[in-house]
Formats: structure tokens, sequence, C-alpha cells
């Protein structure tokens, strides 16, 4: 029973990796995916300035944001939470009315320790937009995907196809400028940050040429339509 369950895994891991789209029924078959490590939410400085400097020693970090969501158009609410993590770490800085984001500073500036993340535009323009830093040293795994011609860009599908687990976003859109953080919104915040550590090396390592595959795949949908028509 072993054997065909090892055999199963493998399969589907090979299908995973030999095309470029993962169906959202692939994706919900898949375990979640959980943080074991340590969460550890930060909103005082004396706290904050012992964090950072044991951050400082790290060479490469996982890395988010999270904001109050807006449900209108044209309004944005600054960066409430910002997520560092290791790989036995995660730790949730809330930056709302406190002296924190100053001190944050040196570490989201700096090019000698690389934080990595998922779809980094946004983080980028919010700090820049709302607080005046402009952040160096990122290495942004959606453009790292999109260069390698994968279509799915995102941390879910990123997360499906490098980790065969499944993350789960449902607590994107709550308030994250509350004062105390539900449990849900801690552990969806840790994970954010610390699977991109995980994904890293993974998509590094990663030499299938997707962009042959997406050009394979649209020339069989070309081929199909035609054959459907004349059929």
């Amino acid at each position: 029973m072993k054997n065909i369950k090892e055999n199963w895994e493998s399969e589907k891991q090979l299908i995973l990796l030999e095309q470029n789209r993962i169906s959202k029924e692939y994706i919900n078959s898949l375990p979640v995916i959980h943080f074991d490590g340590k969460v550890q939410v930060i909103n005082e400085t004396t706290i904050a300035d012992k964090i950072i400097k044991k951050i400082s020693r790290e060479k490469m970090v996982g890395f988010d944001t999270e904001s109050k969501p807006s449900f209108k158009a044209g309004v944005s609410h600054p960066i409430s939470l910002i997520q560092i993590a290791t790989l036995k770490s995660s730790f949730l800085f809330q930056v709302n009315g406190n002296e924190i984001l100053p001190l944050l500073k040196p570490i989201l500036t700096s090019t000698k320790i690389k934080k990595v993340g998922v779809g980094l535009a946004h983080d980028i323009n919010k700090l820049e937009s709302f607080n005046g830093i402009s952040l160096r040293g990122l290495i942004d795994l959606s453009l790292i995907a999109r260069e390698k011609g994968i279509i799915q860009t995102g941390a879910r599908g990123l997360t499906a196809r490098y980790l065969q687990r499944r993350l789960v976003k449902t607590a994107q859109t709550t308030n994250w400028a509350r004062s105390e953080l539900t449990e849900k919104q801690k552990n969806y915040a840790a994970i954010d940050a610390w699977v991109c550590l995980k994904i890293y090396p993974l998509i590094i390592k990663d030499n299938i040429d997707y962009k042959k595959l997406e050009d394979e795949f649209q020339q069989q949908k070309e081929s199909d339509d035609i054959a459907s028509k004349h059929s």
C-alpha cells in the first residue's frame, strides 16, 4: 500500500512539473501548508530593537506586508504589518502608531540582507508613498517565475508548484490595523513571509523551459480548435 501511495505522489509531482498550468482542483486537493516555527508579534520599540539586531545578522529573510483592506476604488491605507521570517521564526511587526518602522528602515533599505517575497511592487509603492522608504535588496519570486515563463506567479500557485502544499489566504482581506491580531491572522502572516524562503532555492534550481511548454500548449490548443471546427 505504501508503494502505491509513493508512486501516486511521484506521479502527481511529475504531472505538476511538466505542465505550465495548475488547476484549482489540483491546488485544493493538496494538504494545507503549516509553519511549525516561532511566531512573534512585536508592537513595542524595546522588543523590536532586540529582534531587529538579531535579524540584522541574517543574509536572507522572507518578507511581506499587510494593510487594512480598502473596498473603495482609489482608497488605500498605509502598511499596518511587516513580516520578516527566517526558516525557524516569523516576526510580525505592527507599525501603526509607534516608532517601530524607523527602527526597521536599516533592514528594509539594506542590500546585504536579501528580502525574498512575492509580488513586491505593491509593498514597494506603499512604503515609498506613505513612509518615504525605498526598499532595497529585494528578490521577487513573481518576477523570477515570470522570467521562466510560469503562468501562475502568485504565492498560492508557487507554493503548490514547488512545495505541493495549499496556501490558505482567507485572512488576506481581514483588518490588519487592529491592535490585537487573531490567531488566524498571525498564522497567515507568518506563513506568507516564511514560505518565500522555502520556495526560493527550488525555483532557482528549476530548469524547466516553461516558455516552451506554453508555446506547445498554445499550438495544441489551436490544433484542437481547428479540428473541432471541421469535425
